[in-house]
């Protein structure tokens, strides 16, 4: 009578926190992290920064506390006022950084000098202008207008047709290519829209550099709500998406950077980005003449250790001695970015879904708090290589001894609803048990529960750096074979093909696994291998 009672008050402890876990929430959370102003969350990016910070504020107003080393790691990346600022400006100790080599911009070494009507100004970097990965060096020149800087004999369009001469000008062309409904591919974006393929064609005009204005694809018709645009970023990387063939870059490469509109129209005297809506309509360029302006630009990148952050908030356990151990629950909430076509990869799927799901979990376990404590962490940089996650274990804010189990959220929003696969039982059979039970516990609307199979896929997501360590991980995904998504790693992983319903689901079933993880009195064993 007395397991019997225990295990109904368990049962009705988790089920309060499961029944806050809604597909409302998680559709608005879902939807703010793959809307396409967020350009793909590449890391690092602007975008990647701000999905961090809406991270960190959802963990603050669940209550969720900093890892305990929170402030010694964060203190290498802080001026020395921070801990001096107003609460409101204090560092954001939820961050936890980690480095990636990378070809940066050295600010001290770039200039973006420019004369109108024999006044030298100064632009801005970040703000106005900034290089382009691979195309270094110093653009000297009088500015030229080349419209979108394409020649199509197959679309019947030529932007340097209307152009005198481009030998030795700065041509300044708008990004991407008209979006005309029967020109260049209609709705898709074709490769002349790559910046590689302009950059051929730039060349053998003879230009001496390139100024690009940034206009990324356009956003899915129909409403949508205000959005603080993000600074002109520097783009680290482009995205690349599978079986589509891009042009190769030049091997010579004239010095190319990017502008923001507004200050192309500060330097040409025009609003580009309104001829370009012309020509988007026409399918015919418009031949533009620019006020005389003058440019002396410098820009430099070099390998340089680029932070990125991790996201990482705690849930104290309830009992005290217990609370001196650790449930992880994890997700990445980075993305692929922007190619050189400036198609943008959502990934509203391809980790948008495990995110919005990770804060339910969060929101649900504050509910009930379990005996022991739990991890939450939003990773970067999984899609390089798992280099959060790995990074993570590189240096774990507890114990590693102390940690029970890891759970990852991988992909959990597409398919049927009732369906999940979870890896991760063939490596810890004694997790089966736990996820059956879990799914006992209370309705998840799991009624397909995928065991026993994917282990093609076990080494390419977050928890695997975790197993590497001796910590049973399970991976929660939302089917097999991964053929099945086909618009897996491509510009279609958009929030509308996502459904808000199955993560729900999921991560119900999410949160009474590691609810039980969290409260069972004895611990699962280490992986049978860690391979």
């Amino acid at each position: 009578m007395l397991l019997l009672s225990l295990a109904f008050s368990l049962g009705a402890d988790v089920l309060a926190g499961s029944k806050v876990i809604d597909d409302r929430s998680i559709k608005a959370d879902l939807f703010t992290l793959s809307r396409h102003e967020m350009l793909g969350r590449d890391s690092p990016s602007a975008a990647l920064s701000r999905a961090a910070e809406m991270i960190s504020e959802r963990y603050a107003s669940i209550g969720l506390v900093p890892a305990a080393d929170a402030k010694e790691l964060l203190d290498p990346y802080l001026s020395p006022e921070a801990g001096e600022a107003e609460p409101a400006s204090r560092p954001n100790l939820y961050l936890r950084p980690f480095t990636r080599g990378l070809e940066a911009p050295v600010e001290e070494e770039c200039s973006f000098v420019f004369t109108l009507n024999g006044e030298e100004h100064q632009a801005e970097f970040g703000v106005d202008w900034v290089p382009v990965l691979g195309c270094a060096g110093a653009l000297v020149g009088e500015l030229e207008f080349a419209g979108f800087g394409i020649q199509s004999s197959a679309d019947r369009y030529d932007d340097f047709a209307a152009v005198k001469d481009l030998k030795g000008k700065v041509a300044v062309i708008v990004a991407g290519e008209p979006r005309h409904k029967r020109k260049f591919e209609g709705p898709e974006v074709s490769k002349e829209a790559s910046l590689w393929q302009k950059l051929h064609e730039l060349n053998d005009a003879g230009v001496s550099g390139v100024i690009v204005v940034r206009r990324d694809a356009p956003p899915p018709k129909g409403k949508r709500p205000d959005f603080e645009p993000l600074l002109l970023d520097y783009r680290y990387t482009h995205a690349t998406f599978p079986q589509v063939t891009e042009p190769r870059p030049p091997r010579r490469r004239p010095a190319v950077v990017e502008v923001s509109s507004s200050f192309a129209e500060r330097l040409t005297g025009v609003d580009l980005l309104e001829v370009a809506s012309k020509v988007d309509r026409s399918g015919t360029p418009k031949k533009v003449t620019v006020q005389e302006c003058s440019v002396k630009v410098r820009s430099s990148l070099r390998l340089q250790d680029v932070r990125i952050d991790n996201v990482v908030g705690v849930l104290p356990g309830a009992d005290p001695v217990l609370a001196e151990e650790f449930v992880v629950i994890g997700a990445h909430y980075d993305h692929i970015g922007v190619d050189t076509r400036g198609r943008v990869g959502p990934g509203a799927d391809d980790n948008a879904s495990g995110t919005s799901g990770i804060m339910a979990v969060a929101a649900a376990m504050k509910v009930s708090v379990p005996k022991r404590s739990v991890i939450f962490c939003a990773f970067g940089a999984e899609e390089d290589g798992l280099l959060g996650s790995k990074a993570f274990c590189g240096r774990l804010p507890v114990p590693r001894s102390s940690v029970v189990a890891m759970i990852n959220m991988d992909m959990v929003g597409r398919g049927d609803a009732g369906e999940v696969a979870v890896l991760g039982t063939n490596q810890n059979p004694a997790l089966l048990d736990v996820l059956k039970r879990a799914n006992k516990l209370g309705k998840t609307g799991i009624k397909d529960l995928v065991t026993g199979k994917g282990d093609e896929l076990w080494r390419r997501s977050d928890h695997y750096p975790f197993h590497q360590l001796g910590i049973p991980s399970l991976f929660f995904f939302e089917g097999l074979p991964i053929s099945r998504n086909p618009d897996y790693h491509t510009w279609r992983d958009r929030v509308e093909l996502v459904d808000p319903k199955k993560i729900e689901n999921t991560s119900k079933l999410v949160h009474q696994t590691a609810w039980l993880l969290a409260n069972d009195e004895s611990r699962p064993p280490s992986p049978s291998s860690r391979r």
